[in-house]
């Protein structure tokens, strides 16, 4: 019993590349793609560095919460916490509201 493929593809040469469907192939250039971007492009990375350079927190405090805690020197106002809690409470549902 002989099995027939009823798909076939055409051979590969080097300065050829198939497509996936239709059977045609398209030349190869032998150069370098080029890429030009948009000035909006520049501006995202620059943003986007930006943003890096701020982190939004202070490495060198971290460090030395993490390490008061690791002592058992870190000491929780119970009280602070409990007043900014009610005050961001407060807060949210003023927003709320309005």
């Amino acid at each position: 019993m002989k099995i027939d493929s009823s798909t076939r593809t055409a051979p590969l040469t080097e300065n050829t590349t198939p497509v996936a469907r239709g059977g045609k192939q398209t030349p190869q250039t032998g150069g370098a793609d080029k890429v030009q971007l948009s000035s909006m492009s520049t501006q995202i990375q620059a943003l986007e560095t930006s943003i890096n350079e701020a982190s939004g927190f202070d490495t060198a405090k971290v460090e030395a919460i993490k390490l008061a805690i690791s002592e058992g020197r870190y000491t929780v106002n119970p009280d602070a916490i409990a007043d900014k809690l009610i005050s961001s409470t407060r807060e949210l549902l003023t927003q709320q509201k309005g």
